[in-house]
């Protein structure tokens, strides 16, 4: 009987971690048996029974997509190529599955590779993990930036404790202004689109409402609006108020965020 060899450190290489799992890709095994990955997998199906899912499971294509973009993996990104591969993705199969393998190939040489990748799956089990698993240090940089990551959000934490709390206008005008995707400076801008002037009428009448400020002094903080203006606005959501559904169901959510807010 003619004695095939097989590196260990060339198995070991092609040994990957999937699901928790020491595996080999069918198309892995195909290339040590010499045999085409259809073959291969058609000699598996004949004997399905001897496959229970701890011995073989079929991969997903976002798991290889993993493996492809952690380790360098050729077969796998010429795996549709080679050995008779499918573009389906790969079968995985334990360290029980390989040694079932031999027994359904029923070849001399499958007998002969499979002794090798046993003691291949016995040396990897004897290093310690971080060298199983060639991607480790991407986790370790990865759980670095998530160190950093949380100490810039208790920094700003803290630094949002420390700000001085809104006035309560700005305030006012944030949540308005937010309602309605717009911005505390296009209130105090000339423009007068119904896109802007409603929300910002809105936001006057809310502020004299809501902390009777005069109008003179409510003009200041839209841009320097004369008594006029203001007045007009809060004139003109009043009567909306009174006559429209939408603007007392707008008006009502808006107090109620102006509440929630001061009670902070």
């Amino acid at each position: 009987m003619v004695k095939i060899e097989i590196l260990e450190n060339e198995v070991s290489k092609r040994i990957y971690i999937l699901r928790g799992t020491q595996v080999m890709l069918d198309s892995d095994l195909a290339e040590s048996y010499k045999v085409k990955t259809g073959l291969l997998n058609e000699a598996v199906k004949r004997n399905i029974k001897r496959f229970p899912d701890d011995f073989m499971f079929k991969t997903t294509k976002e798991e290889i997509e993993n493996l492809k973009s952690q380790i360098a993996i050729s077969s796998l990104k010429n795996s549709s190529k080679q050995h008779g591969g499918s573009r389906h993705a790969p079968f995985a199969f334990t360290e029980l599955g390989v040694a079932m393998l031999s027994s359904v190939l029923g070849s001399e040489r499958a007998i002969e590779i499979n002794i090798e990748i046993m003691r291949a799956f016995v040396q990897l089990r004897k290093q310690p993990k971080v060298q199983q698993l060639d991607w480790v240090p991407k986790f370790e940089s990865l759980e670095s930036e998530l160190k950093m990551l949380r100490q810039k959000f208790n920094q700003f934490e803290t630094q949002s404790r420390n700000e001085k709390p809104q006035d309560p206008v700005s305030m006012i005008q944030n949540i308005v202004a937010r309602h309605w995707g717009l911005k505390i400076e296009d209130f105090k801008s000339a423009r007068r689109t119904k896109a802007i002037s409603l929300p910002r009428q809105i936001a006057i009448y809310l502020i004299r409402k809501q902390m009777q400020m005069s109008f003179s002094e409510i003009g200041t903080h839209f841009g320097q609006r004369d008594h006029t203006t203001i007045l007009y606005a809060c004139r003109k959501i009043e009567a909306a108020y009174a006559a429209n559904s939408m603007i007392q169901e707008t008006l009502n959510f808006l107090a109620s965020e102006i509440k929630r807010q001061e009670r902070g």
